[in-house]
């Protein structure tokens, strides 16, 4: 599985298309060394987490924002909550 199949499994993108390949595939290659790719679909699923909910007629699709920040917790690296001080002591 490439990086770029693993990310779009990550954010769901197979459920809720939001970006394209070639965008994810950009942010895939210009990861900085600190970053990872749990961090790239952290932030890729707040990104997410505003899609607006759509009406159409009398049909109305409600807003993914809880789902999306759901899957952003899931990434978090600190997972205790507390904050971690910038010194290291």
């Amino acid at each position: 599985m490439t990086d770029l199949e693993k990310l779009k499994d990550m954010i769901n993108e197979y459920n809720y298309p939001y970006f394209d390949d070639a965008y994810l595939q950009e942010k895939i290659n210009s990861l900085e060394i600190s970053q990872t790719l749990n961090s790239l679909a952290r932030e890729l699923c707040i990104t997410k987490s505003g899609i607006e909910e759509i009406k159409l007629g009398d049909i109305t699709i409600p807003s993914p924002k809880n789902h999306f920040l759901t899957l952003a917790s899931k990434y978090r690296t600190n997972l205790t909550g507390v904050v971690t001080r910038a010194d290291e002591y």
